[in-house]
């Protein structure tokens, strides 16, 4: 996969230009008058401002951009009002507008356009501009104080249907056959009430995220109504065999590019795969229309499936007024921090299948036991390279360890919960499916006499003759949302510990539409079925959450700053990676090896930091819906009949 930027066009001399407000009679000819300029776009078109004006409630604007003798371009776009502010998008964020900005003919002068837009925004009072188009020199933009909001996008190449197959990734195509299997239609429909369809599974999945939706049900039928009419989008539902709905796609085009605006599904289809089959469709119809390109309209592990090349593309902005600067970035602290704190629940159930009711339990058995080693400064210096070691807390608070104990470690990642835990035990046993993983530690941790490394996929069958022993606990953070084959795991995991040993389970359980490819669990009463099965006598399910304290200090001082290294580092860094030899301190060790001390003595401090107020996590009991939550498991092999330690388990 490929990794490109978006075209520049670097400014000629200056001259100057000036926008004049388009006539009456030359706003009703926009289309023709726009026709023979290479970048424009759907988005450029009068039935998108016709949409744009009557579902977002803006002003919509067009100009033609004059030298003294000549007209070298046009410009639309639309006027926001927020507050005292003023703001002239082109187009703006939340529009769900890919690209605008200005039209230019190619012996234009971008410098006299930036010059001629400071002079727009004097005149009308604008707080703020904020435009995208990939003709625009980011050099020339950022002279003029314009600003760049950085992002990623797939653009798929539409041609011949055996060339884009051959593009798709292995596990894309096995997601197709097995939905075209099950006899999954897909058909593009002209009923407009394809749009209220969406928009009840939109819902839905807001639901379970516990968000808002940022816009109401008028917007997609007012999509709908403005480009189906134009021939200009394909209204995607997918059947199963018996007819019923199970997911809807809305894929807006003009005559050569084909974005997805949005698509949302039923939760229990999505064994069946039918977004991965409406996507195929699409392009297949794409390409049946002489369309030479999709634009997935953002970039995610669904998106990078489709054989697509992420596309490097930029929104710039500039503010006029020194408040409005302030204004936006507190909207912008605002907005993330809503999205992180869930603020909206779901008021009715969710439309599924009825749940199998749990039996009754006693009450939840999991305590903190705050057994930390005690912290050494030589381990800044001995430990192996290592992000920060968020997962200890969960082992340390959670699972009791003694000097006479052996115990197995599934997915050690970067071996620094080994380094610090194996030197309270007896032995520590360390599995991981990956060879390179497996030769990393060794390397790191080969000096340390009572560590074994095996590597071995705990989804399959013979795990225990493959290990060789029995262990008094076992425990596997983050690793289990990741396992193909739950059951096959906890069956292998119950036949090496022995009775009366503890299995540590953390992972979070979360539905593939938000997940795609992850094991998750609907009911706590699923997941106890399998713990029974595997021959776990007692469990407890619990959720689990960073204390307020701890959140504030993670998210400012830890998940921003990597995600800021990521974004700098890696063009595939947007997506947190699923295994470690896929991670920043795998991938970029020897970059960061210089930095070693440094990051370890800011890990140490800040791990203090999040335990001075309590202990970093807190657990609350669960009912019988546990999806959207990070989960503990904590389950006792016994030779006894299988039994929950909990009441809602």
């Amino acid at each position: 996969m490929s990794v490109v930027t978006a075209p520049t066009l670097d400014a000629p001399p200056a001259e100057s230009y000036r926008f004049d407000p388009l006539t009456s009679v030359e706003a009703a000819r926009w289309d023709q008058l726009i026709t023979p300029y290479d970048g424009r776009t759907l988005f450029h078109q009068s039935m998108w401002l016709d949409y744009l004006a009557a579902s977002r409630r803006v002003e919509t604007a067009r100009w033609a951009i004059r030298t003294e003798d000549r007209t070298v371009g046009y410009l639309c776009g639309g006027f926001l009002q927020m507050g005292p502010y003023r703001i002239l998008g082109t187009p703006l964020r939340s529009w769900g507008t890919n690209v605008m900005g200005p039209l230019l003919d190619h012996d234009a002068d971008q410098t006299a356009l930036f010059r001629a837009l400071d002079r727009l925004a004097a005149a009308d009072r604008l707080a703020m501009i904020e435009l995208e188009h990939p003709s625009l020199s980011p050099r020339l933009l950022q002279s003029f104080g314009f600003a760049p909001v950085e992002d990623w996008t797939y653009r798929v190449t539409l041609d011949e249907p055996n060339a884009m197959w051959r593009r798709l990734e292995s596990t894309c195509r096995n997601r197709i056959r097995k939905a075209q299997t099950a006899g999954l239609v897909v058909e593009d429909t002209d009923d407009p009430a394809v749009a209220d369809e969406y928009y009840d599974f939109y819902l839905d999945l807001m639901r379970r995220k516990g968000r808002r939706p940022p816009f109401s049900r008028e917007t997609p039928r007012l999509l709908f109504s403005h480009l189906k009419k134009a021939d200009c989008l394909f209204a995607l539902r997918v059947r199963d065999a018996a007819g019923r709905l199970l997911a809807v796609g809305l894929f807006p085009h003009d005559e050569h590019a084909m974005y997805f605006w949005s698509g949302a599904s039923r939760e229990e289809s999505h064994p069946l795969c039918p977004n991965d089959h409406m996507q195929w469709v699409a392009m297949g119809l794409g390409a049946g229309h002489g369309l030479r390109l999709y634009n997935m309209s953002g970039h995610g592990r669904f998106k990078r499936k489709f054989g697509g090349t992420l596309t490097a593309v930029a929104r710039w902005h500039k503010c006029y007024w020194r408040t409005a600067k302030w204004a936006r970035k507190g909207y912008q602290l605002w907005a993330e921090t809503s999205a992180a704190r869930m603020p909206w629940r779901p008021t009715t159930p969710r439309s599924s299948e009825p749940k199998r009711a749990a039996p009754a339990r006693r009450s939840v058995e999991i305590v903190t036991t705050s057994q930390r080693p005690s912290f050494r400064p030589s381990d800044i210096f001995k430990a192996p390279l290592h992000d920060f070691p968020i997962r200890d807390e969960i082992l340390y608070q959670y699972l009791s360890l003694s000097p006479d104990m052996d115990v197995l470690e599934v997915g050690p990642g970067s071996g620094v919960t080994a380094f610090r835990v194996a030197r309270r035990l007896r032995s520590l046993t360390l599995v991981d499916i990956a060879a390179a993983n497996i030769a990393h530690l060794r390397g790191a941790l080969g000096g340390q006499p009572n560590i074994r490394f095996v590597r071995a996929d705990v989804c399959q069958p013979g795990l225990g003759a493959l290990l060789g022993r029995t262990f008094d606990a076992a425990y596997a953070i983050e690793v289990f949302e990741l396992l193909p084959d739950p059951e096959q795991c906890l069956r292998n995991l119950a036949a090496v510990i022995r009775p009366g040993g503890r299995l540590l389970l953390q992972f979070p359980n979360y539905p593939p539409s938000l997940s795609p490819g992850m094991t998750h669990f609907r009911t706590k009463a699923e997941l106890g079925r399998l713990l029974q099965r595997a021959g776990f006598g007692e469990w407890s399910v619990c959720s689990l959450r960073l204390r307020r304290h701890a959140w504030l200090l993670y998210e400012h001082l830890h998940e921003r700053p990597i995600r800021a290294y990521r974004r700098h580092r890696s063009p595939n860094g947007h997506d947190r990676p699923l295994i470690y030899d896929e991670s920043w301190a795998f991938q970029h060790g020897r970059r960061l090896e210089p930095f070693k001390y440094a990051l370890h003595a800011a890990w140490a401090a800040l791990s203090a930091a999040m335990r001075a107020g309590g202990p970093a996590f807190d657990h609350a009991a669960v009912g019988d819906d546990i999806l959207n939550r990070n989960l503990i498991v904590l389950a006792r092999r016994s030779r006894g009949r299988a039994r929950p330690l909990d009441r809602d388990a």
